[in-house]
């Protein structure tokens, strides 16, 4: 692992939180989801900028919860990082390097998340819209560029909004709210969907080249 003296002081009390976000779960690992709780909880550039991208607490909690499910709870005698979280950690440093900066501050952690882009943390991210390139755009105040909607009538497919995550075809009907209205006739329980642009996937287009992270998701499970 990196000296913890090159981390900022903002960025050590991300790590302390997100050992204590492991050991509220009686998880006896630290991964990339209590790394993000912990970005969260504090009040930081870092935390402003996600919760101004339409993250905070509350929902972050809610859509890990999903991926993970409720664990029983069990003994942990040590908690340590898992390889995805010093994976993380590497790429943080890295991009302070990039940006010479003398430490890694709370911003080049939720890059390291983004730039890895496996974790459950990077899952959860992209599930709520944030890209690398829109957290990056709000640090610069340069707007990433947006997903193109496709038009009305044009055939798509989405996915359930709750894992494995299953696709389904609609057509497009409508836009609300910043969301593409979805029409899918063939859904039991949902016949229309509101989903973001870039979580749906324009007709005709191979599954082989199908990359999302509910997509990456799925896949992982097969």
């Amino acid at each position: 692992m990196y000296p913890f003296e090159r981390f900022s002081e903002d960025a050590k009390k991300v790590l302390t939180r997100a050992q204590g976000e492991a050991e509220r779960a009686h998880h006896s690992y630290i991964g990339t989801e209590h790394l993000l709780l912990g970005l969260l909880q504090g009040d930081t550039e870092a935390s402003r900028i996600l919760v101004s991208l339409g993250v905070d607490d509350a929902r972050a909690r809610d859509q890990i919860e999903r991926v993970l499910g409720r664990n029983e709870r069990i003994i942990i005698q040590q908690i340590v990082p898992t390889s995805r979280v010093k994976k993380v950690i590497e790429i943080s440093f890295e991009a302070a390097r990039r940006e010479d900066s003398a430490m890694v501050t709370p911003e080049h952690l939720v890059i390291g998340l983004l730039e890895e882009g496996e974790g459950i943390a990077a899952h959860v991210l992209e599930e709520m819209g944030v890209t690398l390139d829109r957290f990056q755009g709000a640090r610069t105040g340069v707007p990433a560029e947006r997903t193109p909607w496709p038009p009305v009538g044009a055939r798509v497919l989405v996915h359930d909004p709750e894992p494995p995550y299953r696709l389904w075809e609609g057509a497009v009907t409508g836009y609300e709210e910043g969301a593409v209205v979805v029409s899918v006739p063939g859904h039991p329980g949902a016949p229309e969907a509101r989903v973001a642009a870039a979580e749906l996937h324009v007709l005709p287009v191979a599954r082989s080249t199908l990359d999302c992270a509910r997509c990456r998701y799925a896949e992982s499970r097969n």
